[in-house]
């Protein structure tokens, strides 16, 4: 085992990932609240900071996966479930138990407010990415992403302890690539439950895990300047029109992998910058609760007499955003985190 790979697996925190984060949701924020002056282009690639979430959650769910099969011999599945329902459960349904009083305070009797409470099913169950269309205003839309997501990871690990090895639970998932970016070409996008990001980010970690796929990805991803050329093509990508989702979805994840690989690249004092890596900490309570910080957000600006044409929707969304995900994690998400720590492995 080369030096470079026996360091890239003693790796136990990835530093530049806390900052990919803090770039995921300011991204996600400046969509939702983006002035029409800027443009459909530029507000619509926040849209893509969902892909890079996915990117950075199948990298690092399925690092931890491999590593523990690899320590232990296998994967306890209980302990992963969880882990994992302690990380995501009582925030999510915190915040969907906060948004039914919203409703039913605000909304009860508008059309969107009784929608809101027909789909409810689906928002309980994790499904709604499969069930709850985008039709105009649809209320606790955005927890699609944490459905695709949960279903994703209810299979992985399963797979990886059938299967035995990554390179095989690989197959699998680069099948799956193949056959929902035909899809794409072919304008049909039946799979697009699957959300191709986190597929890429799940198989890199795979390549990166085996010897040979660590050295060949090293030698273009681990340079110095790997992280902002991959950066800079990945932002041109998203401008230029007509690019597949699947080439996106691949530089995604290259991208997290170039971060990763290459612990020293130039980009890397801004990604651990105090208040960037931050806000990259707390990037779960944020996307759950930016969406109810943006309509408080609009309503007291309302108030002051400002009707919100310009950047301030989105700077007062994203620190009242930063003020409740802050004190959710410190006062309500910690207290789980604790009893998850028992659970690993």
């Amino acid at each position: 085992m080369s030096d470079l790979r026996t360091q890239y697996r003693a790796q136990k925190r990835f530093e530049s990932l806390d900052g990919l984060r803090a770039i995921s949701i300011v991204a996600v924020i400046w969509h939702h609240t983006a002035p029409a002056w800027v443009g459909h282009t530029l507000a619509l690639i926040g849209t893509q900071g969902v892909s890079l979430f996915f990117a950075i959650s199948g990298f690092l769910i399925t690092t931890l996966l491999l590593r523990e099969q690899a320590r232990n011999g296998g994967i306890d599945l209980k302990a992963f479930y969880m882990r994992r329902s302690l990380r995501i459960f009582p925030l999510y349904y915190g915040t969907l138990i906060l948004y039914i009083g919203v409703v039913t305070l605000l909304e009860r009797n508008t059309a969107v407010g009784q929608a809101f409470y027909g789909n409810l099913i689906y928002f309980a169950t994790y499904t709604s990415n499969l069930f709850v269309p985008l039709d105009g205003r649809v209320i606790f839309y955005f927890a699609w992403s944490l459905a695709a997501e949960e279903q994703f990871y209810l299979l992985l690990p399963s797979t990886l302890r059938w299967t035995g090895t990554g390179i095989r639970t690989g197959t699998v998932l680069l099948v799956i690539f193949l056959v929902c970016a035909a899809g794409q070409v072919a304008g049909n996008h039946f799979l697009s439950a699957v959300p191709l990001s986190i597929v890429t980010g799940s198989l890199l970690a795979i390549t990166l895990d085996h010897a040979t796929g660590y050295e060949l990805v090293r030698r273009v991803l681990g340079q110095a300047w790997s992280v902002p050329v991959v950066g800079a093509v990945l932002l041109i990508a998203l401008v230029v029109p007509g690019i597949p989702g699947f080439v996106t979805a691949v530089l995604f994840a290259a991208w997290v992998g170039a971060c990763v690989i290459q612990t020293r690249h130039p980009l890397i004092k801004l990604f651990t910058y105090g208040p960037i890596a931050y806000v990259g900490s707390i990037s779960y309570g944020m996307y759950m609760l930016h969406m109810l910080c943006k309509n408080a957000a609009t309503k007291i600006l309302g108030a002051l007499g400002l009707h919100g044409g310009g950047l301030e929707v989105f700077g007062l969304t994203f620190v009242l955003t930063v003020v409740a995900a802050s004190l959710s994690f410190k006062y309500f998400e910690s207290w789980f985190l604790g009893i998850k720590k028992r659970f690993e492995r």
